[in-house]
């Protein structure tokens, strides 16, 4: 298998190739970063006459699913242009390469996960949001920037949902290879077989129904406490709901009610879809921004922690190291060869305790150690999507990767040789398993 870490600003995007074929988008990044880094190569593979089998989209993130949004825009507007063209009445050429085809998209869409209350959330959020930012209470303020992340994040999901529908892209969206049924949600299910991607095998190890059920609830609680709040009660949400009819030249899918993209969002992300996928031997954990107990306990489910231990080939860290999302006790029990660090100092991820903690599994204290006998003495690699000189001058993002760099680089010296590592300093990272 052949794992491309490309530059994704504060967020995630791999492409996954098997030995003998099959290719996966792991979500899709910022679409600022898949338009500067990952389209061109992209774009390529329709060049090849290759195509992208199948885009998964881990959740409804910002910050994983807006370069997805992004690509299925531009594959729109080259059906727009070519619409024009064949109908005799041309329009301007889009000044960027064509997507590759798309043979399927894996996303669990926001109104099914949610249910019949979904309009009400979206309503409720997009009227809250930029009204809640305009007054002067610092509580308000705080709340509104909340809100407004779940805002952006939502829609973007639905425009996914729409793009990928037949009356637009026709990309069938969680149809399994092999399989004649097409649920809604793709989660973990007690008589749910592997299925293959060309060489490459996967397993659904998240999210359960019990997270998804969860994901519904607090949805649901949300809506009825901010129903109830005096604060919320005179809001009224002026949404924009259609897509733009087919042929207007020009749109912008992620505008929503005067909404643009921002940092720091706030997403349900216990409900990350995730992936062991195993090719001759070889295996990679794919964990979105999943909390590690969810993660172990899926990876219980579905048979790999059958000695109370699992050790990878490949581990993308989950939630780009947060502390929030990675233990000491994770780490003792899921071990690699090569740990994925995906981030851009946002938020100060990737949390330097984290690497720290990995890096204790491996070489630190017995009582830190990994459980796995594979990982003893065993030399392992951390790949991070970019580097400080990538970020902006005296921003916190810069500092926050200084201080990454210079902490890696210091254990790498503790390591005896046993550590390696590298920070992507052009487009992508290429890691062979």
């Amino acid at each position: 298998m052949k794992l491309q870490i490309f530059q994704s600003h504060k967020g995630d995007c791999l492409l996954l190739e098997g030995a003998e074929g099959g290719r996966v988008l792991c979500d899709g990044g910022m679409a600022s970063s898949m338009k500067k880094y990952a389209r061109t190569v992209l774009s390529k593979l329709r060049d090849d006459g290759e195509k992208l089998d199948y885009v998964y989209v881990s959740h409804i993130d910002q910050d994983h699913i807006s370069g997805v949004l992004q690509l299925l825009e531009d594959e729109f507007e080259w059906r727009l242009y070519d619409y024009h063209r064949d109908n005799g009445s041309p329009i301007r050429k889009p000044d960027f390469p064509r997507p590759p085809e798309i043979g399927g998209i894996w996303h669990n869409a926001f109104r099914d996960q949610v249910g019949k209350n979904a309009g009400d959330v979206e309503d409720l959020l997009a009227a809250a949001a930029p009204s809640l930012l305009a007054t002067s209470v610092p509580e308000l303020v705080e709340l509104g920037e909340e809100l407004q992340g779940i805002a952006v994040s939502i829609p973007e999901a639905i425009k996914v949902s729409r793009y990928a529908s037949p009356e637009l892209l026709d990309i069938p969206v969680n149809k399994l290879p092999g399989s004649h049924d097409q649920p809604k949600l793709l989660m973990y299910r007690n008589d749910q077989k592997p299925f293959q991607v060309g060489s490459m095998r996967f397993t659904i190890v998240g999210p359960t129904r019990e997270e998804l059920t969860l994901l519904k609830e607090g949805w649901n609680n949300f809506l009825r406490d901010a129903k109830n709040d005096q604060k919320l009660k005179d809001l009224r949400a002026e949404i924009k709901r259609k897509v733009e009819v087919f042929g207007q030249e020009a749109f912008d899918l992620r505008d929503w009610n005067g909404i643009e993209d921002f940092k720091g969002v706030t997403t349900p992300n216990i409900a990350s879809l995730m992936f062991m996928v195993e090719e001759a031997g070889k295996r990679i954990l794919l964990t979105g921004d999943s909390q590690q107990d969810i993660i172990l306990k899926g990876l219980k489910l579905a048979g790999f922690l059958g000695d109370g231990y699992c050790h990878v080939d490949v581990l993308k860290v989950q939630h780009h190291a947060s502390e929030h999302n990675v233990d000491e006790n994770f780490c003792r029990l899921v071990s690699a060869d090569h740990y994925v660090f995906c981030g851009n100092g946002s938020d100060g991820n990737p949390e330097r305790s984290v690497i720290q903690q990995i890096y204790d599994s491996r070489l630190g204290p017995a009582k830190t150690r990994s459980l796995a006998p594979e990982s003893d003495g065993r030399p392992f690699k951390f790949w991070f999507s970019t580097t400080s000189k990538a970020q902006i001058d005296e921003s916190q993002q810069q500092q926050t990767y200084a201080a990454v760099e210079a902490l890696v680089a210091s254990l790498e010296q503790q390591s005896n040789g046993l550590l390696s590592f590298v920070f992507n300093d052009g487009p992508r990272l290429e890691l062979s398993v």
